[in-house]
C-alpha cells in the first residue's frame, strides 16, 4: 500500500497543488493567491474574496488552508522572479524585490494592455494568445483591465464580475470565450437598478457582499 501511494505522488496523481483560478474537485474552491481563496459554482469563481487565517497557505485539499508549505497554491503570486527583480502581486501589480527574495513596499502597475509575468525580464508583455499569461491573476486587483485582456489572463470561460464599486462596476460582468484559439471578453451591464452576482452569473436586485458603497 505504501509503495502505491509513493508511486501516486511521484506521478502527481495525489499532487494537491494547483495553478491560480483553477476550481479543486476536492474543495470546490480556487486559490487566487497563496493565501486567498474563492468558492465555485458550476466550476466558476465566484465572489468574495476569502483569506486563509494567518500562518496557513492555500491548497487545493479538500481542507483549503493547510499550514504545510508544501501544499501551497499559486506559487508564482507574490514570489520573486529567478533574478529578485520583482514579483507579480496581481494582473497588473508588481512589487520590486531588490535583489531579495522578499517584495519591497516599492509597487508599479503595467499598462493597460499589459499584464506581470514573472518570466518576462520587462516585468511586463501584452496578454495576447502565445504571448504573456499573468503570473497572479487575482480576482480582487483593484486596477480593472479592458475585458479582452481579463480573458487572455484568466483563459477560462464563463462570467466574472468586473469590480466591487457599487455604482458602476458591481453592476458590469465579463463574458469569456475562445474562438479560434483565442480568448476574447465582452464588457455587459446589469439593467436598470440590477447587480452581477458572481453565485447564479445573473442579475438582479442583491447588492453582493463584496461590492463598495462609494464610487471612488
Amino acid at each position: 500500500m505504501l509503495r502505491v501511494l509513493l508511486l501516486l505522488l511521484a506521478l502527481g496523481v495525489l499532487d494537491c497543488r494547483a495553478d491560480c483560478n483553477v476550481c479543486s474537485t476536492l474543495s470546490n474552491a480556487a486559490c487566487v493567491s497563496q493565501t486567498q481563496f474563492m468558492f465555485c459554482v458550476n466550476n466558476v469563481l465566484a465572489q468574495p474574496v476569502n483569506s486563509c487565517p494567518s500562518g496557513t497557505f492555500c491548497t487545493a485539499q479538500a481542507a483549503i488552508c493547510q499550514s504545510n508549505s508544501s501544499l501551497v497554491s499559486c506559487t508564482e503570486c507574490g514570489i520573486c522572479s529567478d533574478n529578485l527583480v520583482f514579483a507579480c502581486l496581481g494582473v497588473r501589480t508588481y512589487a520590486l524585490c531588490l535583489g531579495t527574495q522578499q517584495p519591497s513596499q516599492i509597487t508599479g502597475s503595467c499598462a493597460p494592455s499589459l499584464v506581470c509575468n514573472r518570466e518576462n525580464p520587462n516585468i511586463c508583455g501584452f496578454a495576447l494568445t502565445g504571448g504573456q499569461v499573468a503570473s497572479c491573476p487575482l480576482m480582487d486587483d483593484e486596477l480593472y483591465i479592458d475585458a479582452n485582456t481579463y480573458c487572455r489572463s484568466v483563459q477560462r470561460a464563463g462570467r466574472y464580475p468586473y469590480g466591487n464599486r457599487l455604482e458602476t462596476t458591481c453592476k458590469q460582468y465579463v463574458n469569456c470565450y475562445v474562438y479560434n484559439t483565442i480568448w476574447y471578453g465582452a464588457l455587459y451591464e446589469c439593467p436598470g437598478s440590477t447587480y452581477f452576482q458572481p453565485s447564479s452569473q445573473m442579475c438582479n436586485t442583491t447588492v453582493p457582499s463584496a461590492c463598495r458603497t462609494k464610487t471612488n
